[in-house]
Formats: C-alpha cells, sequence, structure tokens
C-alpha cells in the first residue's frame, strides 16, 4: 500500500515560527512530527511513500535528504504563493492523484501525532471490512473540545453512519472525533473524489475540509472507523503544539551524555535527555521529562521543566524558570528569567526578569529587554525590539519589512 502525507498548508497559526520553519518540521520532543509520521509509517512497510508540500517548503525535503530520506520520498509540490491560493486538503490530495495515479492509499496529515495507534491493525481492519474508507478516530476526553474536530457516529460494526464537521456542544452526536489518518480505496479517489471537488467548484465552495468530505459521503458509500486509545494531538496552534511536545517528551528514555559537565550540585531527576557538551551549574534543577540539545549551558541556580525541550547551543542565564516550554536553538536569557508553556524561536536574545506567559510565541532573532511581560497567546514577529519595562498583550507583527529579512530566515535551520 502506498502512502500520502499532506503537508501543504502554511501554518499561519503558528506564525511567527513558520515563518522560518515549516510545522511539519518543527521540533517536537527529541524529534519533530514528520519523522514520527515516518516512523509510524515504517510499521507497515510501505511501498511508496509521497509528500504533498508547497513551494515555500523546500527546507522539509532539504531537512528529510539531511537525516537519511533523500531518494526514498516522492514529493510535490503546490503552486500556490500563500494561504489564500492554497489548495486545502482536498485540492492537494486530489493534485497528488492526478501527478501521481490513483491507487489505494493511507492518508496522513503531517502534523498530526498519533501515540498508541497501531497502523497494522488498522490496515487489516480495512482490507477485512472492504470499506472504501476507513477513517482513524479517537475518543476526546473533554466533550467542550467538540466543536473544533469531526465526529463520528458509528453503528455495532464501526460503520460509520453519521458525521458531523465541528457540530456544537449542545448538537454532537458523539464524542468519538476523526484525526487525519486515513485509509482509502483506489476507486475512491477514481470517481467518487474528483466529482465531488467538481461539484464543490461549480457551486462555487472551495473544496478544502476534509470533514466536509466523509460527512457527504458516510451515508452513500461504507466508510468505517478505526478506533484507538492512547494520544493524538495536532500541532497546528500553538496550544496543540506545547501540549503535544509535552506528551511526546513523555516517551523518552534518560540519557546523559558522558560528555556533559555537571556540577556536584546540581539535581537532575526523571527521564532527561542531556546531549554531548552541555554544562549544567551549580544548584540547578532538571526536572524530567525534558530534552537539552548539545552544547547548552545553564547557568546557576535555574530550574529546568518539566516537559521543556531546549535546542543546541542555548545559554541559560542564572535563576531562570523555563517550565513546560520549547527553546529553540542559540538562545540566550540573561538572570530571572520565566517561562512559561510557551515557544521561543532561535537566536532570541532574552534580558534579565522577563516573563513570557502560556502560549505566546516569540519569532526568531528578536530582542526582549530587561523587565519585559509577554503575555498569555501573544506573539512577537521576528527580528523586533522589545524595550524595556514593555507589556506585550497581543500580536507584534509588520507587513513591509518582512522582505528584507526573508533570506536570512530561508537560510536558517534549528537543525544545523
Amino acid at each position: 500500500m502506498k502512502t500520502i502525507i499532506l503537508a501543504g498548508g502554511y501554518g499561519t497559526r503558528l506564525q511567527p515560527l513558520t515563518m522560518r520553519t515549516p510545522k511539519s518540521i518543527l521540533p517536537l520532543g527529541d524529534s519533530n512530527t514528520i519523522m514520527k509520521i515516518l516512523a509510524l509509517i515504517d510499521t507497515v512497510s510501505a511501498d511508496e511513500i509521497i509528500l504533498s508540500l508547497n513551494r515555500n517548503q523546500e527546507k522539509v525535503k532539504e531537512y528529510l535528504d539531511s537525516v537519511g530520506y533523500k531518494d526514498k520520498i516522492k514529493y510535490v509540490f503546490e503552486e500556490s504563493e500563500d494561504d489564500l491560493d492554497k489548495l486545502g486538503a482536498i485540492g492537494a490530495l486530489l493534485y497528488v492523484v492526478k501527478t501521481f495515479g490513483a491507487d489505494d492509499y493511507i492518508v496522513l496529515g503531517a502534523d498530526n501525532y498519533f501515540k498508541g495507534l497501531n497502523l497494522k491493525d488498522m490496515v487489516s481492519q480495512h482490507n477485512k471490512t472492504k470499506a472504501e474508507v476507513t477513517i482513524a478516530h479517537y475518543e476526546l476526553d473533554d466533550i467542550t473540545k467538540v466543536p473544533s474536530f469531526g465526529v463520528g457516529v458509528i453503528n455495532e460494526d464501526g460503520k460509520i453512519v453519521e458525521f458531523q464537521e465541528k457540530p456544537s456542544v449542545e448538537k454532537a452526536l458523539s464524542t468519538l472525533v476523526s484525526t487525519f489518518l486515513y485509509i482509502i480505496n483506489k476507486k475512491f479517489l477514481e470517481t467518487e473524489l474528483p466529482k465531488y471537488v467538481d461539484d464543490e467548484i461549480k457551486a462555487g465552495r472551495k473544496p478544502d475540509n476534509m470533514g466536509n468530505l466523509w460527512e457527504f459521503f458516510c451515508k452513500k458509500l461504507d466508510i468505517y472507523a478505526y478506533t484507538f486509545k492512547g494520544f493524538w494531538g495536532d500541532v497546528g496552534k500553538p496550544v496543540g503544539y506545547i501540549d503535544t511536545n509535552r506528551r511526546s517528551l513523555d516517551d523518552i528514555k534518560k540519557d546523559v551524555d558522558k560528555t556533559s559537565k555537571i556540577s556536584e550540585t546540581a539535581k537532575i531527576t526523571g527521564k532527561v535527555i542531556l546531549s554531548k557538551g552541555c554544562e549544567v551549574a551549580e544548584d540547578v534543577v532538571i526536572i524530567g521529562p525534558c530534552f537539552i540539545g548539545e552544547n547548552v549551558k545553564i547557568e546557576r541556580g535555574s530550574i529546568i521543566g518539566p516537559y521543556t525541550t531546549i535546542l543546541h547551543d542555548s545559554k541559560i542565564g542564572p535563576y531562570n524558570i523555563i517550565n513546560g516550554s520549547i527553546i529553540f536553538e542559540n538562545v540566550t536569557t540573561k538572570s530571572d528569567v520565566k517561562v512559561n508553556r510557551a515557544v521561543v524561536d532561535g537566536s532570541t536574545s532574552i534580558s534579565k526578569n522577563t516573563k513570557i506567559e502560556e502560549y505566546a510565541l516569540v519569532g526568531f532573532g528578536c530582542e526582549l529587554n530587561e523587565d519585559s511581560q509577554i503575555l498569555y497567546e501573544s506573539k512577537i514577529w521576528p527580528f523586533l525590539i522589545i524595550e524595556r519595562d514593555s507589556v506585550i498583550n497581543s500580536k507584534i507583527f509588520y507587513h513591509d519589512n518582512l522582505k528584507g529579512w526573508k533570506a536570512t530566515l530561508n537560510n536558517s535551520k534549528y537543525w544545523q
């Protein structure tokens, strides 16, 4: 069976991070989403892997080539320029099928994270039921989140008898939500999908959302649910990205490199990956699970973790508290910095007494000066300078200046 990975979105909800790094290769735990997707695919020995990207995502191919996937993946690039003219998930799927031909395909969204899903078992069920489509479903533990997802209602055989795309809590018939993992038969891709797209375009609608597709076909065709327990996350939004990073870190194993220099008064507890060349000063506390990249230096009295990722060559100043966060490469902090469930992109400098609150995103190459505060869900575009004593409670962005920095962002890669 062949596999299609759809990764052509522009990741606008994760800007400013995705202005430098496509969301499919944003760091996640000790790896990233695309590598975890590929590991899942490896369990079924797919005959062919096709990755659908947009023209602004050449960096994804560069990354995969650098980690051993050169010539192992086929690529198709959408000819879109921005989020407004992108093909969307349905359009991208049809574009791949037209390019490589219809076949039986496993189809995944590159920003999805699966834990506890047995793909081999899902393929087996799909073949046994002779379904035209099988959709991986996951039971939500919080009904208030239902309006963000498509939900399926299944009968005793697992067949989907009704599908609701993003219903209100009051109208939801189920808490069994559809993930972005499908097994789709050749016949559906040859006949049903092209006709559906043509009809939607004729009606003046953009065929984008996969949930609308299943809502339309669930009573017309044999579409089954494959249900699994464990965890499913979508890294497409700041909350989802940070929370999924936490789940990913749960899976790491303790590994402290022998070349790391650790003070006798430092304490490292739980599952911590401490990479080569790290320096951990006196009275530092690292609470796992945490991933600390190569050559990271953590100064006296800082508390790191739990659920924190710090990439290579970053320098964490004294008496910092960094919890549940993702710190990219070459970040420098001064004393008494506090970062709580936030993301700081590479080459950013953070002066003393700065606070960054939950789900805030700080772009590449920023400078945060003393006593500044970046409040809940705020976003700061790359290369901006936040003056001393500033309080940011919004999105700080620009349009005209971006072109001047585009080459720098394109050439910068967190894994190098």
